[in-house]
């Protein structure tokens, strides 16, 4: 089954814990890491690329730390996804593009794993930061609401 990893588990961690606050109020990465048992230098690490792909913001210093860079609501899990673990595809032989290695012999699978692709990447550009925080909140589904 698809899952997240642990980078993208401690990158969502954070960034719903940073969206629980106030925009101005700054979170260190000492402090969140201490607060959800995160390894140090991976979670600095998380940070880092969600800072250099404008998703949260960085500032530096004894009373430094990261706070979101824009509104729950304006960040696309996608983005997210696409700043901690690059631009993934569901299977190693789909392309961007939609070309498969297979396709000269006849691939049986491309047109399942194209949908599935297809309704993924519909789903982590249509899902927001906010909603998943509140769904988190609330305990329900994301996309289950009508």
């Amino acid at each position: 089954m698809f899952r997240f990893n642990k980078d993208m588990e401690y990158a969502l961690i954070s960034l719903v814990e940073m969206s629980r606050r106030d925009g101005e109020s700054l979170m260190s990465a000492r402090e969140l890491s201490e607060q959800f048992a995160i390894p140090f230098k991976l979670l600095a690490r998380i940070l880092q690329k969600l800072s250099a792909h404008g998703i949260v913001h960085s500032v530096k210093g004894p009373r430094g730390g990261y706070r979101l860079a824009m509104e729950p609501m304006d960040v696309k899990l996608g983005a997210v996804i696409r700043a901690v673990r690059g631009d993934e595809r569901i299977a190693d032989c789909l392309t961007e593009e939609g070309h498969c290695v297979q396709d000269d012999c006849g691939c049986t699978i491309k047109p399942i794993i194209q949908v599935f692709q297809n309704k993924w990447v519909q789903f982590v550009e249509n899902t927001t930061l906010g909603e998943f925080a509140r769904s988190e909140l609330a305990g329900e589904a994301i996309g289950s609401r009508s």
